[in-house]
């Protein structure tokens, strides 16, 4: 009985730190994901991408709180103003599997595109 109540309990603490770990991750059919920028960063802050498909993000920043108010991709060399409550896209083309990451203007958040 001792083993099986431990056995619950560390199922239950390890499921409660992989959920939290783990972020959210997002894909789309269409090609278009959209990501919220708040106090605590992107949500999701994981897009899955697939080589020489083109890809639209929409960000919505929905707060003044924190640095969201710039966005970057330093690989492909974007840089855009993310007004409060306004979507802003952003598309782009990845040319190869990787990971392309995100951030914002002062490298504080960041999010990634996993590109299959």
């Amino acid at each position: 009985m001792k083993h099986t109540l431990m056995a619950i309990a560390l199922l239950s603490l390890s499921a409660c730190f992989l959920s939290a770990c783990g972020g959210e991750e997002a894909s789309s059919a269409d090609g278009r994901v959209h990501i919220e920028v708040n106090a605590s960063g992107y949500e999701p802050a994981q897009v899955q991408a697939t080589a020489g498909q083109p890809l639209t993000l929409v960000f919505t920043r929905t707060t003044d709180e924190g640095c969201g108010q710039e966005l970057a991709i330093p690989a492909h060399d974007i840089r855009r103003r993310l007004p409060l409550d306004e979507p802003v896209e952003v598309t782009i083309t990845p040319t190869e599997a990787g990971e392309l990451r995100f951030t914002c203007g002062m490298d504080m958040y960041d999010g990634a595109i996993v590109v299959r």
